[in-house]
């Protein structure tokens, strides 16, 4: 069945969507983009929001199985700067698929970010990523080289190429606000967060990372050292999948709202739809 301004995608179907991408180059924690499912396809129960950056795609953290009756919106907190893409995976009810949804591209200006995967709150801005740092980049390929009986040359019996490993990070901070920051992104006595951190660099910068990087690191040395107390942390990185992609700490609850319009009749001058109140991210923090 084909529907209004319908077009075909490799293995699914298209519709079009009709409210753009919103970057928010800002960092209000960090710099992100709102993407807006404002027009899914008939009958689409939930969607997967997904992103293409440097040929690879991710799905985008909060975005897993989304409500979509009536439209939804996620806030991306891990797009990296440059150019990036999204669509989205349309389900109906009983989960079949419906087909991708294109929500076109932006591009982010440059910058540089790290932040806990999980709590956007916990960042730093622009971190010093010392020029000695990724100086050894090593993906390696798992496998062995064996040489058949009679052959002058071995051959490869070996597995897929792997992301990152053993990459040496230097992070130099400014203080010892940004130091306490830093080693809540690993959990405390209190608080627990697996032990990744979502770097953002720019491209064609040193050192050279992928523009969005999950880092994992189960052994991050804190060190404070010389006349002026520099302040910095050592780390060596493997690339990992982001953790719990399905899982976010919101920075906009329904408190929130309830702050800024206590009644239900403020809430329905407000806002049109429920699209609308729930992308209101200029509201977020205002419970305390």
């Amino acid at each position: 069945m084909l529907y209004p301004g319908q077009t075909t995608y490799p293995g699914a179907d298209v519709y079009p969507n009709s409210q753009p991408l919103t970057p928010f180059p800002d960092f209000g924690p960090v710099p992100r983009v709102l993407v807006s499912v404002s027009a899914p396809a008939p009958g689409t129960q939930t969607v997967t929001v997904l992103r293409t950056s440097e040929g690879r795609e991710m799905p985008v953290r909060g975005g897993i199985k989304r409500y979509a009756v009536g439209g939804t919106a996620v806030m991306d907190y891990e797009a990296p700067p440059g150019p990036s893409s999204y669509r989205a995976q349309q389900f109906d009810v009983n989960g079949a698929d419906l087909g991708y949804l294109a929500l076109g591209a932006v591009t982010m200006p440059d910058f540089s970010c790290i932040h806990q995967p999980l709590s956007p709150a916990l960042a730093i801005q622009s971190p010093r990523i010392m020029l000695d740092s990724a100086n050894d980049l090593a993906n390696p390929s798992p496998g062995e080289t064996v040489w058949p009986e009679g052959a002058t040359v071995g051959r490869i019996i070996g597995g897929q190429r792997r992301g990152l490993v053993g990459t040496r990070l230097h992070i130099r901070l400014s203080s010892q606000a940004e130091m306490g920051t830093f080693a809540a992104m690993f959990g405390g006595y209190t608080q627990d967060f697996p032990s990744v951190l979502c770097i953002r660099t720019p491209a064609g910068t040193l050192p050279q990372l992928p523009r969005v990087l999950f880092a994992g690191c189960l052994d991050p040395h804190r060190v404070i050292s010389g006349a002026n107390a520099l302040l910095t942390y050592d780390m060596t990185v493997d690339e990992v999948a982001p953790p719990y992609p399905g899982l976010l700490i919101p920075l906009l609850r329904r408190e929130d709202i309830d702050v800024a319009y206590p009644t239900r009749a403020e809430r329905a001058a407000a806002y049109s739809t429920r699209l609308a109140r729930d992308s209101d991210y200029t509201k977020a923090g205002l419970a305390g």
